[in-house]
């Protein structure tokens, strides 16, 4: 008896291709919702990890800060706050002060530093109590050192400077602080764009505190970006409550950030307090 040709039809073939059709829609859009899950986390990661390092770094500098030194100045796309960056402090010995004691040399408790670490060019504070005096071209209460030498006292170390190297008063606790030049962290923005977190260095003392603008010429570095704080609704990154006899300086730091169509955005608040013993 001779075998029967078996196959499929037309039509089953139809039947098929149209099933496989509608599985494999249904499995490509599962597996392209879990790759946007899984990027969506990874951003969401990434963006927090920035926001960490950026606050932790910032906390750090503003704690090693001179007291009293911290300034904030707010445009309306911008947000900076400046403080001056402290290198080593130690208590003096011997203060030059003007009259019968001005050829008197600078002498104090050797600072401890880093090793490899030096103190030549850099600024030496005595009691400085307020912005004019810690920020001003000639404030008399900051010297640039140019020398130090090692005192006949084991322990003890003689410092020079340049210019006058009177000090007009002396602090009550007999504490000096050698620092570096300024810094300043910036929150800069458009209505358009996501915002930068930036770091500048290097431009110097300044009576008053320098813009976004005029910070643009000076060393740069990128700590964080994808912020999004509205300076027209006022939701200023920095803002700092002054010392009082119950509390040292108290720096709030409110940081927003964000991803293009993200409706969950990432707000960071944070407290910082500054030594407050010049």
């Amino acid at each position: 008896m001779a075998m029967r040709n078996q196959g499929f039809t037309l039509i089953e073939l139809i039947i098929v291709i149209v099933l496989l059709a509608i599985i494999g829609t249904f499995s490509f859009s599962y597996l392209g919702l879990g790759a946007k899950v899984f990027t969506d986390a990874v951003g969401r990661d990434q963006l927090l990890n920035q926001s960490r390092f950026a606050v932790e770094r910032l906390s750090r500098e503003l704690r090693n800060s001179l007291p009293r030194s911290v300034r904030v100045i707010n445009g309306t796309n911008y947000s900076c706050i400046e403080f001056v960056p402290i290198i080593a402090s130690s208590s003096y010995v011997q203060l030059p002060r003007p009259g019968p004691f001005a050829s008197n040399a600078f002498i104090g408790v050797t600072p401890l530093l880093e090793p490899g670490q030096t103190i030549i060019n850099q600024y030496l504070y005595v009691y400085a109590t307020n912005h004019a005096l810690i920020y001003n071209v000639a404030t008399p209460r900051r010297k640039q050192i140019t020398g130090t030498t090692a005192h006949t006292n084991p322990g003890l170390t003689e410092f020079t400077f340049a210019g006058t190297p009177t000090f007009p008063t002396g602090s009550l606790a007999r504490r000096f602080f050698i620092t570096e030049q300024p810094v300043s962290w910036c929150v800069s923005r458009t209505a358009s764009a996501s915002g930068t977190l930036t770091r500048f260095k290097g431009y110097g003392f300044h009576n008053t505190q320098r813009t976004f603008s005029q910070l643009s010429s000076a060393s740069a570095e990128v700590m964080a970006q994808q912020l999004y704080n509205d300076f027209s609704s006022n939701q200023v990154p920095f803002y700092v409550l002054p010392a009082t006899l119950q509390r040292n300086s108290l720096v709030q730091i409110d940081f927003r950030f964000g991803r293009a169509n993200d409706t969950e955005p990432l707000r960071i608040q944070h407290e910082v307090f500054v030594p407050n013993v010049p």
